[in-house]
């Protein structure tokens, strides 16, 4: 009986998913979920009220939190727990958009602050158009490892006073961002990729396309494209979020630096 559970179990670990997709949004997700399959990852994607069950025995090799509305405060305690216990968490787009300010301890944990729409000087948008996703850590293993950037643009930081540059770029047309997703952590963030488009004749450039930081134990990446599920199947992108599943910090967590990945299967 003994050798018979222990068998159960070995089973049932070696079924769990390496990756769960917790969202209220399927269409992306299952999306993002082929690509991942497609790469050998082993994928959960799931509503809330079905990633509830889990939350006591989390194993996985990252965790994507892609829910747009209502998130409910029991999963947001626990993968702040399980993120800062040695997690991988994936923050896509709408997990840090405004209805999230609703929620107690996400902004602050995430380091990121929300104004209102009507704020005079930083007031939150939601824009759609055609957009550039910028490599601002060209040295980075995250931004680098084999990804392609079919293009560069001309960018220039909004971690003012900077100067314009010339920069590798990825096309996302017709999609979804934000603006004035404001930092509340002063400079705990790796920023990676800044975002490039043109609203109502103004060029916008903010440095927030995605970024990395420790917490805890573990590690939190964001990446703010993904409205639709063709951004997440931009080949290049796809690999960029692959990349933060695999790679592996420095034994000094210095967040900064770019380091080979531990082997892995995945994606072979």
């Amino acid at each position: 009986m003994k050798l018979a559970a222990a068998l159960a179990m070995a089973a049932a670990l070696s079924a769990a998913p390496d990756i769960y997709l917790v969202h209220d949004t399927p269409g992306p997700m299952r999306a993002l979920a082929a690509i991942l399959e497609k790469n050998g990852y082993r994928v959960a994607v799931e509503e809330q009220p079905a990633f509830r069950a889990h939350l006591g025995s989390l194993t996985a090799q990252a965790i994507f939190m892609y829910v747009h509305d209502e998130f409910e405060a029991p999963i947001e305690k626990r993968l702040i727990e399980w993120t800062r216990g040695g997690g991988r968490l994936i923050v896509l787009h709408h997990g840090m958009a405004s209805a999230k300010m609703r929620n107690r301890d996400w902004p602050e944990f995430l380091g990121v602050r929300i104004l209102p729409r009507d704020h005079p000087t930083h007031a939150w948008k939601v824009l759609r158009g055609n957009f550039q996703l910028v490599n601002l850590r060209p040295d980075h293993w995250v931004t680098s490892h084999r990804v392609n950037w079919p293009k560069t643009v001309a960018y220039t930081p909004s971690d003012s006073p900077s100067v314009e540059q010339i920069l590798p770029a990825i096309e996302l047309p017709d999609t979804e961002l934000f603006h004035n997703q404001l930092f509340s952590d002063a400079r705990r963030k790796t920023v990676l990729l800044g975002m490039k488009g043109e609203i109502d004749g103004r060029v916008i450039m903010q440095d927030r396309g995605g970024w990395m930081m420790p917490a805890g134990k573990g590690w939190v990446f964001y990446f703010q494209p993904g409205h639709f599920a063709r951004d997440l199947q931009n080949e290049s992108y796809s690999r960029i979020i692959m990349n933060a599943i695999e790679w592996q910090p420095p034994a000094e967590r210095n967040p900064g630096h770019s380091e080979p990945r531990a082997p892995s299967n995945h994606g072979r």
